[in-house]
């Protein structure tokens, strides 16, 4: 299970205008298990073990165990291998783990907490961990979001697996599913438009 860790330091941080790198970030993205942040909307920091915090910027390359930090009002996009975008909405806390261990072709993130919406048509796969489950894909748009060390995800097209300690679970187009915080699966259930278009607000036009 992972720690939620707090959105320290992120107060008083000016907003920011909005500024698109495209050119810079796709140059630098095919590094391997490296995102390059293409778009900040508002502010935000990444933070390592061994860097001090620095502002997300278009054009910044985040590594395997590199933290990004979003406040209210704020979003980030990453450009990450094979084709996978993903865009982290506000008060979000999301990691980056790199290509994992034993497949070289399965990218891993962590959201912490807070909101990660995904736009992957790449080949390989995706697994991204949440405090109470793990989501695998491979060619799909979804979305996932921890709040209150819950985790809920909705699959707006293609599948997702879920797997928690609870057991796993299949998201066809419209579905969504919630993960207690103990690791208990909720029934899999076709999402009410109000509650999609909450995850909308919260990720933007981008997702």
């Amino acid at each position: 299970m992972l720690i939620l860790t707090p959105l320290a330091g992120l107060r008083g941080l000016a907003a920011a205008t909005l500024v698109i790198a495209v050119g810079c970030a796709q140059a630098q993205v095919q590094a391997p298990g490296t995102c390059v942040v293409e778009r900040v909307e508002g502010a935000a920091v990444v933070s390592a073990a061994v860097l001090a915090q620095r502002a997300a910027v278009p054009g910044l390359a985040l590594g395997a165990n590199d933290t990004l930090r979003t406040p209210s009002a704020s979003r980030v996009t990453l450009l990450c291998p094979d084709n996978l975008k993903v865009i982290v909405g506000p008060d979000s806390v999301v990691t980056v783990e790199g290509l994992l261990a034993g497949d070289a072709r399965t990218f891993g993130l962590k959201i912490l907490d807070g909101i990660a919406g995904f736009l992957f048509k790449g080949s390989g796969g995706v697994q991204v961990r949440a405090p109470s489950a793990v989501a695998a894909v491979r060619s799909t748009e979804w979305a996932m979001r921890v709040n209150d060390g819950v985790s809920e995800v909705f699959t707006r097209s293609g599948t997702v697996t879920v797997t928690a300690d609870g057991g796993s679970a299949r998201l066809g187009p419209g579905d969504g599913i919630d993960v207690s915080n103990r690791g208990e699966l909720k029934p899999v259930v076709q999402w009410r438009p109000p509650r999609v278009a909450r995850f909308g607000e919260l990720l933007g036009p981008g997702w």
